[in-house]
């Protein structure tokens, strides 16, 4: 009798956890402001969830989206707006994980590629890639030129353009990298240590052997994170180690970028 009653009790209580229902609530922000989104439209991809059935939109762009069914594979949340990237993000519901708090984030198409740095109440300044100094080398992964002269068409006569100074940055970055493609596949970030050589020893970068280059001293290179955020854009947090650092990005075995940088 009692083995019959336990059976029983157990197949109530899964059937009522058959039953249970999950929920998931969060708020579309921009990366570059840190504020919301007025109005975006948010969905969970292959199903009837979507806030476009909510009347009058999401004006402060909070959403929440209630009788989600369990599920052993994950949902995929995806928010957008006009003239604006699409952000989207997995999510699981199953009986240990029935709320969901989950913001997602999306940013304005007109927004350059480049690596940005948010500053809390403010639009996210942009660090410079200073890339007219960058000399275009075949096999070292990247080297700035100090200085170098060029014609001015105006005067007729020769300017020096000499390297600006790095760009000061808080040793615990925390960045946003637009990328100018559409490939999806990660990127691979890491700052070096600043080396200045003759660009004799760097024949390969097609500069004056008599100029003189800064390169990365790459024996002490250090590894940062980055992750995806929202389309063509991710974040890239770590400790960089003080001093004059190259911050290079790569994607697929590709420079895409290098920063001059100076961590305080």
């Amino acid at each position: 009798m009692n083995k019959t009653l336990l059976f029983t009790a157990i197949a109530a209580l899964a059937l009522v956890a058959c039953g249970k229902k999950g929920s998931i609530s969060g708020t579309i922000m921009d990366p570059f402001s840190g504020k919301a989104v007025e109005m975006p439209t948010v969905w969970i991809k292959g199903t009837t969830f979507t806030s476009q059935k909510i009347p009058g939109g999401l004006p402060d762009g909070k959403f929440k989206f209630e009788g989600i069914p369990l599920s052993d594979s994950a949902y995929t949340l995806q928010a957008g707006k006009p003239k604006h990237s699409q952000g989207q993000v997995k999510f699981m519901i199953n009986k240990d994980n029935l709320d969901v708090v989950q913001n997602i984030f999306i940013y304005r198409q007109d927004v350059a590629p480049g690596l940005y740095r948010p500053l809390e109440g403010k639009e996210a300044e942009k660090i410079k890639a200073n890339a007219v100094y960058q000399a275009v080398c075949r096999e070292s992964v990247v080297a700035f030129r100090l200085k170098f002269t060029t014609d001015n068409p105006n005067t007729k006569k020769k300017e020096e353009n000499n390297l600006p100074p790095p760009a000061n940055v808080p040793s615990e970055v925390a960045f946003l990298s637009k990328i100018a493609t559409s490939v999806t596949s990660p990127i691979e970030v890491t700052s070096y240590p600043v080396l200045s050589e003759p660009a004799k020893k760097h024949e390969d970068c097609g500069v004056d052997p008599k100029e003189t280059l800064l390169v990365p001293n790459l024996s002490k290179g250090t590894s940062i994170t980055s992750e995806y955020k929202s389309e063509n854009l991710y974040e890239i947090k770590g400790t960089l180690p003080k001093g004059k650092q190259f911050l290079t990005i790569k994607q697929d075995g590709k420079l895409v970028n290098a920063y001059y940088i100076n961590a305080q």
